[in-house]
């Protein structure tokens, strides 16, 4: 017990260590997209050069390069320096996602060769794989190009076949290789302005339901459940009055919230670097699958050493807390519960963002974790408004008591039935 106790404690300051990463880099993902966020561990990278990354392991790309792609720039009048990237090296792969990050491209755009291009009129030229030096001599040459403009071709080998223009608004398009580009150009809708949620990016029918679904499983949280029934009927038994139960009922779930959330924002900014979403989401799925075996083994096993509770430590700085019932103390129950709930549930969780990594931008990856916070605080929500009474409170939380095991038990069988959902059918 004292080991598992030790694991448990190590578990829960990791967790902590991440909540504190994911307040610094919350901040980073829910910037402008205006914000300087290019960082290098040797110098920041100049803005203003011409950034070139491809793979030191593709033979092709150094050649496009060198012969095609800096001379057609230049004799298109872009004066600003080219800087090469390598992102096979250390650091490298981070280095793009920033820039990809910065420039807005979502994940499902990808190629072998990037070049970032300030233009003359100050827009972006973002050009994937080897574009022919006549579409670039073209396109530099073109009028009222959109404010940010991607043009790829993605055959590395053999005459090319098409290029794809995108607008970094709606749908990519694809033109034979022949057209004109003043006949392609006209087709795409403007850039917008501002920073937008593209509806084209979010993919409503996988991800929403993906996102309601775990939310609502991962509300079913016997960790967060008992500490709120505890809370309520601690506080009618102090003899305090409804309103103030709601008050500190109301602080606690809230807190609650924005913990998991900056987890989550945490998670997903440190995943978001990563070039192979996809395996990451497996990983995820399979962490989810795991976690659920484990709660079966609980239920079948109750004295089996590895549990996904709330450690013994943590529950006596709860009670403490509780006992104190003011404003600042709620706020650190909150506090406790939600680094705590974590690991109690987090498998779900972690799952639900690997698959957000992999299938939308960061804005909707963002938008939709604050749906899936709002959906995990909801049965506490209305617990609090339905027990509010000390009654009905002291039978829930004799209720729960009595029925934990049997939550475990089905709160297992959801979460490996949703990993294996997400490897046959989400992800595939």
């Amino acid at each position: 017990m004292k080991n598992y106790l030790r694991g448990y404690g190590l578990a829960v300051l990791l967790v902590s260590s991440l909540f504190l990463l994911a307040l610094s880099t919350a901040v980073t993902s829910l910037a402008a997209p205006t914000a300087p966020i290019l960082t290098s561990q040797v110098n920041v990278p100049d803005a203003n050069a011409v950034h070139i990354f491809f793979s030191g392991g593709c033979v092709d790309c150094w050649p496009y390069v060198e012969e095609v792609l800096i001379p057609a720039l230049q004799a298109g009048g872009v004066t600003a320096e080219p800087v090469i990237h390598d992102y096979t090296r250390p650091g490298g792969r981070q280095l793009l996602a920033q820039f990809t990050q910065k420039a807005g491209l979502p994940r499902r755009i990808a190629d072998s060769l990037y070049a970032f291009v300030p233009r003359p009129d100050g827009g972006l030229l973002l050009v994937l794989g080897h574009v022919p030096r006549e579409l670039l001599t073209e396109v530099l040459r073109a009028p009222n190009l959109p404010r940010k403009l991607l043009i790829q071709q993605p055959k590395m080998h053999g005459e090319p076949e098409e290029y794809r223009l995108w607008s970094f608004v709606g749908e990519v398009q694809s033109f034979p290789i022949d057209t004109p580009l003043n006949d392609s150009l006209p087709l795409l809708p403007p850039t917008p302005s501002t920073f937008s949620l593209d509806p084209t990016e979010a993919n409503l029918a996988t991800l929403l339901p993906a996102v309601v679904v775990t939310g609502l499983l991962d509300s079913v949280n016997p960790c967060a459940f008992a500490v709120i029934l505890l809370l309520i009927a601690f506080l009618f038994t102090i003899r305090k009055r409804r309103g103030e139960v709601l008050k500190l009922g109301a602080i606690y779930v809230f807190v609650i919230f924005l913990v998991y959330l900056a987890i989550g924002l945490g998670i997903l900014s440190a995943i978001r670097v990563s070039d192979d979403p996809h395996f990451v989401a497996r990983i995820g799925a399979y962490l989810l699958i795991g976690l659920g075996i484990l709660n079966l083994i609980e239920y079948r096993w109750p004295q089996f050493p590895i549990k996904l509770h709330m450690p013994a430590v943590a529950h006596r700085k709860v009670n403490q807390l509780l006992k104190v019932a003011t404003v600042p103390a709620t706020i650190g129950v909150g506090f406790i519960v939600g680094l705590c709930t974590f690991p109690c549930s987090g498998g779900v969780y972690v799952s639900i963002i690997t698959l957000l990594n992999a299938k939308t931008t960061l804005a909707w990856g963002i938008a939709y974790l604050i749906l899936y916070n709002a959906l995990f605080v909801l049965p506490l929500v209305l617990i609090l408004l339905v027990v509010g009474n000390r009654v009905t409170a002291k039978k829930w939380a004799s209720w729960e008591r009595q029925h934990a095991l049997q939550l475990r038990l089905w709160f297992g069988l959801a979460m490996i039935a949703l990993g294996v959902l997400m490897l046959t059918v989400v992800i595939a």
